[in-house]
């Protein structure tokens, strides 16, 4: 069943809304793949405890299996539809942006990090990579934002997890790079900031290297369809 508050919306805004946007669409959106209807993903997520033990989990999309932005194969795509295709290796999809529950907002950038959503949203990335699934999570990586949000520039898919000098840290696959090499590589890393909550790094990607950009910080994590 999909959840949509339609009071007060109207049209226009409604076809907005029900797409993800990247910096780069300015016609079509990015396609959150809001018309597929149920398998909502309605389980309870408790918070994570920073006294708990921090899993390694080894990346659960082989970097071979990697999609790499290509404007020739999909010259209409934006990073949610690479995204989609990249947990779709795994049989896993999401709802769109108004399905109301399947959104962890973890970061705005005018009200700062909610830290107990941040605990619930990393409780459920462990619980999601110790089952082998992905998870299409957005960040913000530059000012100003086109999306619902206003905080959210661009999406990434989260496939491991770990530790290291610098403290407790989740891999990502970035799609806004054709080439695997930046895209998987195994610097892109986004590190706990446990004192705050927050969840940044950085992206190996010519992309995330402009000079308008900054460290990704993770805004939402969106849920898998059952």
């Amino acid at each position: 069943m999909i959840y949509l508050n339609l009071k007060n919306i109207s049209l226009q805004q409604y076809q907005y809304l029900s797409n993800d946007r990247s910096e780069y669409d300015v016609e079509t959106g990015d396609d959150g793949n809001w018309l597929k209807l149920g398998n909502n993903d309605d389980d309870y997520y408790s918070e994570f405890q920073v006294n708990e033990q921090w899993p390694t989990i080894q990346n659960v999309i082989s970097k071979n299996l990697f999609v790499g932005w290509n404007r020739k194969l999909h010259p209409t795509w934006e990073c949610m539809q690479y995204a989609i295709a990249q947990i779709a290796i795994k049989n896993k999809t999401i709802s769109g942006p108004l399905v109301q529950g399947q959104t962890i907002q973890i970061y705005k950038s005018s009200t700062g990090i909610d830290p107990n959503a941040a605990k619930i949203g990393i409780r459920y990335l462990i619980t999601s990579l110790q089952n082998g699934d992905p998870v299409i999570v957005g960040v913000d990586d530059q000012n100003g934002s086109p999306n619902l949000d206003n905080t959210t520039d661009h999406f990434i898919v989260i496939v491991g997890m770990g530790s290291d000098s610098g403290g407790k840290y989740f891999i990502f696959y970035d799609n806004a790079s054709g080439d695997p090499i930046q895209g998987t590589n195994d610097n892109n890393k986004l590190y706990y900031k446990e004192a705050e909550g927050k969840i940044t790094g950085k992206s190996q990607t010519d992309y995330a290297k402009m000079n308008n950009r900054y460290d990704y910080i993770v805004t939402q994590i969106r849920k898998n369809k059952k």
